[in-house]
């Protein structure tokens, strides 16, 4: 009998569009989880870090992925909420969800990526980031993030 072990962190972000409460869009990406965020989750294992809150970030930069870019050009965020999936024997899953309102503004914001954004006592570090087409966000657009974070 031979063994198997899954390795890696991964994750996928579903990105739901509303408008006065009706979906007029969604989108689904992979994302890329930064060197920095790694680092963090070895980090927490060991008990050298504590995390204070989970927010999600989104900004204007469409620059490709790149593990070791660990920032975002923030223009909104937004609390999270986690919610922990044990039912799988392989994987354990985190379901990160967070609602950025309508803004209610005229001049569109040109959304290009968006993230996790790991809240530190002394620091913030950027969890994962994935880019996508542009999002124009203004007047009622609602936009919902849940991104599946699988261990």
């Amino acid at each position: 009998m031979s063994l198997k072990e899954q390795h890696g962190l991964s994750g996928r972000l579903h990105i739901t569009l509303t408008e006065h409460g009706r979906v007029v869009g969604e989108r689904h990406v992979k994302n890329l989880i930064t060197d920095a965020g790694r680092q963090l989750v070895a980090r927490l294992f060991a008990g050298q870090a504590q995390a204070n809150e989970l927010r999600i970030a989104v900004g204007t930069n469409a620059t490709a992925l790149d593990a070791s870019q660990a920032t975002i050009t923030k223009v909104a965020d937004a609390k999270a909420s986690v919610i922990v999936d044990s039912s799988s024997d392989q994987r354990a899953l985190a379901r990160v969800v967070a609602t950025l309102p309508a803004s209610g503004d005229t001049t569109p914001q040109p959304i290009q990526e968006a993230g996790i954004l790991i809240v530190l006592p002394d620091s913030v570090v950027v969890y994962n980031r994935v880019t996508f087409p542009v999002i124009h966000r203004a007047g009622n657009l609602e936009m919902t993030f849940s991104w599946e974070v699988s261990f």
